[in-house]
């Protein structure tokens, strides 16, 4: 009797392995997966004036680009490092003299990546951020100053649409908090990637 048992249970575990190895030898050869990825976009921004002094000289509307290196091993998460150019607002005077004054910030910030749903993913940004002030006025000389902002946060939604190939293209909604001076915008941007 105990033969009996040695002997199916020998015969199923042949079969098991035999049916296993004959199943992998019909599928194709697995896709080398691109665990890096480069983003770019590009869009409007819209100011949240704070400003107290000329307040309805402010320009809200200007433009943000954006840059973002990422680590995604094929998990829901991925990290990686964002960086980028925003223009925060500018300010036209024409009275008493004509002045153009322009704030900018360029962030260098750790970026956490969820997806959710299919397509569709959420970004927290922190890090610092390189604040670029600059002030023109007829008959002075011109201000540039530069500040850092230690404490800058940003976060997104989006959706990615990959190509069959190593593309994708998305749109994303983006806020940016910079503490330094309380300067918060939102963006709408058109994100163009690529995996390697």
């Amino acid at each position: 009797m105990k033969l009996h048992r040695k002997l199916f249970f020998g015969t199923m575990t042949c079969f098991c392995i035999i049916t296993q190895v004959m199943g992998q030898q019909g599928k194709p050869a697995k896709e080398k997966k691109h665990h890096f990825a480069f983003y770019a976009g590009v869009g409007p921004n819209y100011y949240f004036n704070n400003i107290v002094t000329f307040k309805q000289d402010v320009n809200s509307w200007n433009y943000s680009i954006t840059g973002r290196f990422m680590w995604e091993p094929g998990s829901l998460l991925s990290v990686g490092l964002e960086s980028g150019y925003y223009r925060l607002y500018t300010v036209n005077i024409s009275q008493p003299s004509t002045a153009h004054v322009s704030t900018s910030a360029i962030p260098i910030q750790l970026v956490v990546s969820m997806k959710f749903l299919k397509d569709w993913y959420v970004n927290f940004n922190m890090g610092q951020s390189v604040l670029l002030n600059k002030a023109h006025a007829d008959g002075y000389s011109d201000v540039n100053a530069t500040v850092v902002s230690l404490g800058d946060f940003a976060a997104s939604v989006g959706y990615k649409y990959k190509f069959p190939s190593r593309f994708s293209v998305g749109a994303e909604a983006k806020a940016y908090l910079s503490t330094k001076d309380n300067d918060f915008n939102v963006a709408l941007l058109v994100v163009a990637g690529y995996n390697f």
